[in-house]
């Protein structure tokens, strides 16, 4: 084989996985001026475009040039669905292999918050996660994580917050993820900050180990399932392989190194955390991390055979946990009616192409 057909085959480096220094870097190899990185990213992180024929300010000859060695990560297809009442929108985004994943726009009253992917399908495979039904297809790639922000700025959804609480979970593709987060909170990207972003795990032991090790800072979400080891572990069972005392003096002295918001997010469940000593075990170990509860009503699925529990007793267990001075919120449910809400993402996984 020649070397042109070689050449030819080597695949273009995605845009959106790159840091403005990587590009620069990139765009400089190819013997044109490593100011034209910033023009790119100007165009893609500040105006939203995905063409480079789309950059007029790019001579045609270097634009030519870019589109020979790079791509801007664009989904095969997309599909939007709104809520009835307005404050959700999720996508369902088909990867360049015909994977899919998807996000969530969450309107609040002053800013939109959007909920993320960082695996397709996930592995943990918690009890009242619809997600961990579907089981793990694969890991994305950090391109793929930040198309998912670029994809709604692009459908007019301003966003200024961000959770990692959609498909996967984040520590257990942690270099991707934390890549994405470099270029989104990054001055000349997206400059979302890092106190806007939220970034949601089962407790992955090495993954929170590798947030110490390379002292990384962003607020945490921790989901608890049942704060009684051996009663979370029939709910969560990543409790075999990472015990939630470990994990707990873990993010404890993550929590002494890093001043940031703590949630801890509990999924009620009728029969199954709802009981006083499962709620005075969750209210010991808020106290213990000096962390924020959030109480999660179960999200219903045909494919979960679990049921939440009634509304007044949700308001009876926050009223318990206020009385013990712990911070509690009850998250609304957005999106229930087009399967957008927590725990039910990756419906599309389970639908034949």
């Amino acid at each position: 084989m020649d070397q042109g057909k070689n050449e030819m085959k080597t695949p273009k480096k995605d845009v959106l996985g790159l840091s403005l220094a990587e590009l620069t870097e990139e765009i400089k190899s190819l013997g044109m001026p490593g100011f034209i990185a910033k023009q790119v990213y100007e165009w893609v992180f500040k105006k939203y475009r995905s063409e480079f024929a789309d950059m007029p300010n790019i001579s045609k000859m270097n634009r030519d040039k870019l589109a020979a060695h790079f791509v801007i990560n664009r989904f095969l297809s997309t599909q939007a669905i709104s809520s009835g009442d307005g404050y959700a929108k999720k996508y369902i985004f088909e990867l360049s292999d015909h994977a899919k994943i998807e996000s969530v726009v969450l309107r609040e009253k002053t800013y939109n918050t959007l909920c993320i992917s960082s695996q397709c399908g996930c592995a943990v495979d918690c009890k009242f996660c619809l997600t961990g039904f579907a089981g793990l297809k694969r890991q994305l790639a950090p391109s793929e994580i930040v198309n998912q922000i670029l994809y709604a700025f692009q459908d007019n959804e301003p966003i200024s917050h961000l959770v990692f609480m959609g498909m996967g979970e984040p520590l257990l593709n942690f270099e991707a993820v934390f890549k994405a987060i470099e270029i989104i909170n990054s001055e000349e990207g997206f400059n979302i900050g890092k106190r806007k972003i939220t970034v949601s795990t089962s407790g992955i032991l090495r993954g929170l180990q590798k947030l110490l090790d390379h002292e990384i800072c962003i607020n945490l979400a921790l989901s608890i399932g049942n704060a009684i080891p051996s009663k979370r572990i029939g709910l969560m069972p990543i409790e075999k392989t990472n015990p939630l005392t470990d994990v707990i003096n873990m993010v404890a002295e993550y929590q002494k190194t890093h001043n940031r918001k703590l949630t801890l997010e509990y999924t009620l469940i009728e029969g199954r955390n709802d009981a006083p000593e499962d709620i005075k075990e969750l209210i010991n170990l808020a106290k213990y991390l000096k962390a924020k509860i959030n109480l999660i009503n179960l999200n219903p699925h045909p494919k979960i055979p679990l049921k939440p529990i009634s509304n007044e007793k949700m308001d009876a267990i926050k009223s318990t946990i206020l009385a013990e001075r712990v911070p509690v919120t009850i998250r609304f449910r957005k999106g229930q009616d087009i399967s957008a809400a927590c725990g039910q993402l990756g419906e599309s996984l389970l639908t034949p192409c």
